[in-house]
């Protein structure tokens, strides 16, 4: 089976370009076709960095670049467009996988419904119809459009994510939409490091979040949260934020404006290998966001042993919702925040039973469903092709 994936972007510390896209989503991504590679024909598409033929592992990168372009196209996405047509013609790959929302994702799949090639969507972030938080309007155009193509295959990273979309668009047929969770290959290893000692925080319990500082990612609420909580946890906790800053500096300028940089620390960019030492010392991880598909930090953090803390209200909460794994709160008020920190701070957790957990996340059986999906995809239409004609 050949197996094209396109996206706009990916994460591989392996190509410069690519490491811009420190995203859960990017990684996943490149790992998931670095796995399907394994058995089958894996090739990957990449619109927003020029690059040429390249293989790397088991992942054929396929080149985006055009000779004698001339300026023929005045935006990216038109000449990422263009080549990509002239791809699935030389290529011939047998199903195209697109992931992530964005014009170029929606074009791909016209494209595909138009050539007869069977095509599956694939979506890491929904924003939906009733969005929390602004700059995400272009997305929710963009979701409007995809989710009323005829017949889309869509795969989901999580459960709530599934409810969610048949939610705001009731037109769509359940059995087209499969849910296949996030998977990662993190190896979790304990490692030993200064760390507390580094930022004085030897005898508090610390907890982790991590993830670009971003609104969606919602890191300057938790500061509301951290000063509901009752003194006595406040003492005993520091919160490590590990992140590229996004959002110009607000977060740190929040911190210091309220003096509490000895409890609420901000990290920066943490590297993959730097970030198992956090992993190590951590007793626990928070995800404040609004929105999230299937969180890749907290499929690491299980990994360890560490309890996650995150809104009833994410997409994700049904598939990490074993009370002996996570607290949810009931909402994204920071009071409810509040209340949940302090229920996993007053908690006994059983650190050995959460590492197993992560067995229920790892890149064999993700990508072994992505495989097993695109079989049964061919399969039905090829079914369906044959059916037309015979009846022709």
């Amino acid at each position: 089976m050949k197996v094209l994936l396109v996206a706009w972007a990916i994460y591989d510390s392996r190509i410069e370009s690519f490491c811009g896209n420190c995203t859960g989503a990017g990684l996943v991504i490149k790992n998931l076709c670095e796995y399907i590679g394994k058995t089958e024909q894996s090739y990957l598409y990449v619109g927003q960095y020029d690059i040429e033929d390249i293989k790397l592992g088991n992942i054929n990168i396929v080149s985006n670049v055009l000779e004698n372009d001339a300026g023929r196209f005045n935006a990216r996405v038109d000449r990422v467009i263009w080549k990509f047509e002239k791809i699935l013609k030389e290529l011939k790959p047998d199903i195209v996988n697109v992931h992530g929302i964005g014009e170029m994702a929606i074009r791909c799949i016209y494209i595909c419904k138009r050539n007869k090639i069977p095509c599956v969507f694939v979506e890491h972030l929904y924003i939906g119809l009733n969005k929390t938080f602004q700059k995400y309007d272009r997305d929710v155009e963009w979701e409007k459009e995809l989710y009323n193509i005829s017949n889309l295959n869509i795969v989901t990273v999580s459960t709530g994510m599934k409810k969610k979309i048949l939610n705001d668009y009731s037109r769509l047929n359940p059995e087209n939409l499969t849910v296949v969770r996030n998977g990662t290959d993190f190896s979790a290893k304990l490692m030993e490091s200064d760390l507390r000692t580094k930022y004085s925080v030897q005898n508090k319990k610390v907890l982790l979040c991590v993830g670009n500082i971003t609104e969606r990612k919602n890191q300057l609420q938790l500061i509301d949260s951290y000063k509901l909580l009752p003194e006595y946890v406040r003492d005993e906790v520091a919160i490590f934020f590990c992140g590229i800053d996004r959002i110009n500096g607000k977060l740190e300028e929040r911190i210091n404006k309220e003096n509490l940089q000895n409890e609420l620390i901000y990290v920066g960019a943490v590297s993959n290998d730097e970030m198992k030492k956090f992993y190590s010392i951590a007793d626990g991880l928070i995800m404040p966001s609004l929105a999230e598909g299937l969180s890749i930090a907290a499929l690491e953090a299980i990994a360890y042993g560490l309890p996650v803390i995150m809104s009833a209200k994410l997409e994700c909460a049904d598939d990490l919702s074993d009370e002996n794994v996570s607290v949810l709160a009931k909402t994204q008020e920071s009071s409810s925040i509040a209340e949940a920190i302090t229920t996993w701070f007053n908690k006994k957790w059983d650190r050995k039973y959460i590492m197993k957990c992560a067995s229920n996340f790892t890149m064999e059986n993700m990508a072994e469903q992505y495989i097993e999906l695109n079989k049964k995809i061919i399969e039905n239409e090829r079914y369906d092709c044959e059916h037309h004609m015979s009846t022709v």
